[in-house]
């Protein structure tokens, strides 16, 4: 692989791991949070903590496929962030702050859409 071979996967991973560091930040920026059992607790920060590493893990592999996981992970994130900034639009009880985290999500997930597109259908 050339260094342009190898910089869009890299590209991809860093988005990811800004993906991880808004979950983050999203997480300091609400209220505590109750869950009905550790499970549910231990399930939920895996899947808002852990996927976007995992992903971005996968995506540094650099392989076709592994942009097509992140194509796919980019695609289910921004259409929940989509869903979530429309919530937050109608409800209006949402910071700016909380809403700002969204715009920057929705932006990675889209970029990772754009990039790991262009990394499928590059030969």
């Amino acid at each position: 692989m050339t260094n342009a071979g190898t910089l869009l996967p890299r590209l991809m991973g860093t988005l990811c791991l800004g993906v991880f560091f808004s979950a983050v930040a999203f997480d300091a920026l609400e209220s505590e949070k109750t869950f009905a059992s550790d499970l549910r607790q231990g399930i939920w920060y895996g899947f808002q903590f852990g996927l976007p590493l995992l992903v971005g893990g996968i995506c540094l592999i650099g392989k076709r496929w592994s942009a097509m996981v992140g194509v796919l992970y980019g695609t289910i994130g921004l259409a929940l962030d989509i869903a979530t900034f429309v919530q937050s639009m109608i409800s209006g009880t949402d910071s700016l702050h909380f809403v700002g985290l969204i715009l920057l999500t929705a932006l990675f997930n889209f970029l990772l859409i754009v990039i790991g597109g262009r990394q499928v259908l590059s030969v």
